[in-house]
């Protein structure tokens, strides 16, 4: 196996393991957020640029709604 698939699996059993270990959509989200950061910046030594490239929108898109998810407790706790 390469050191690209071992990359996938974790990101696979990552996001597997989060799904089933929460209830709530926002921790499940938050945890792949975190999960593909991890892989990002372990495994990016051996990502070639493309892959790299491909997963970035993936990222932004789990920052804008980890945001939401930020500014949402964050209404919550002020609204008491």
């Amino acid at each position: 196996m390469d050191v690209e698939d071992y990359i996938i699996l974790f990101l696979s059993l990552w996001v597997l393991i989060s799904a089933l270990a929460t209830k709530s959509v926002d921790v499940f989200l938050t945890l792949t957020l975190i999960g593909l950061l991890i892989t990002l910046e372990v495994g990016g030594l051996f990502l070639s640029r493309e892959q790299k490239e491909g997963m970035k929108p993936i990222v932004e898109l789990l920052l804008v709604i980890f945001a939401i998810i930020v500014m949402k407790k964050v209404y919550e706790v002020l609204a008491g």
